[in-house]
């Protein structure tokens, strides 16, 4: 009852925030984008915003969520100028939908899938893993946690890993569901889930809680590449803020830092 009812008054909110920060769609030149950012890739934005700051006028306005969840908010009417998805076929449905520009998408990043696997007592440091190892780690673990594979990609390739080693019936019963990946790193961290399926980049971004637990990317021929899109929203097609942003995200700077993220780049 809550998510429903925290969804019924998201996009009002938005309208409202579109409001408050005076974005303007038409008669006035925007001076500011609101862009759409997937979970997995939330932390690596901000380094972005920052760096994008530097040499170009005007302000990004970050607004984060599972895939599945904004682009549901888009087809609602949901103000953003600039969609970062986790997968390719959001945004591709969006142009379906004559929502986006087909012609603005593009793959700015590749995730790496992860297992996490905490530390268990006695255990001095962090060990590398093998797949074997790592395998005999999930089945060993009592509750093992994906994100939602219906709203986030990472959940897909989660899933789509376990089935290519024939594991997904046999640890169906352990598996516990975080909307997206930022709520699967919480379900592990809190110790809610003893094992589970991160992204790379967050096991970068937060050592502190990783520390010397054992963590394995996962290999990448054993599910579809997450090959992360970005689309330009047909609201924005005049504003130069979002173009100018899309632009920056193909740049030798920009590729560096998500390659220092912990993501492929499409170079």
């Amino acid at each position: 009852m809550l998510t429903a009812k925290c969804d019924r008054f998201f996009i009002p909110l938005l309208l409202l925030l579109a409001v408050l920060f005076h974005v303007e769609t038409s008669t006035a030149e925007p001076k500011q984008a609101i862009v759409g950012v997937a979970t997995n890739f939330i932390d690596t934005i901000k380094t972005l915003q920052t760096d994008f700051a530097k040499s170009h006028k005007g302000q990004l306005i970050i607004l984060g969520g599972s895939t599945g969840k904004l682009y549901a908010q888009i087809s609602q009417g949901a103000p953003i100028d600039v969609f970062l998805s986790a997968d390719q076929a959001r945004p591709s449905r969006l142009h379906g939908e004559g929502l986006a520009l087909e012609s603005s998408q593009f793959t700015y990043a590749i995730g790496q899938l992860t297992i996490w696997l905490p530390e268990r007592p006695m255990k001095p440091k962090r060990s590398a893993l093998n797949q074997e190892e790592a395998i005999e780690r999930l089945r060993s673990s009592s509750r093992i946690a994906i994100a939602n594979e219906t709203l986030a990609p990472y959940g897909v390739a989660s899933v789509q890993f376990l089935r290519s080693l024939d594991l997904y019936e046999e640890l169906r019963p352990k598996i516990v569901r975080g909307e997206n990946i930022g709520q699967t790193f919480s379900l592990i961290s809190s110790g809610n889930a003893d094992a589970g399926f991160i992204a790379l980049t967050q096991a970068l971004a937060y050592p502190e809680a990783v520390k010397n637990d054992d963590y394995w990317p996962v290999n990448e021929q054993l599910h579809l590449p997450i090959r992360q899109d970005a689309v330009l929203l047909r609201r924005a097609a005049k504003n130069p803020v979002a173009r100018a942003f899309l632009h920056y995200l193909r740049s030798p700077a920009a590729r560096k830092i998500m390659r220092e993220a912990g993501y492929a780049t499409a170079d």
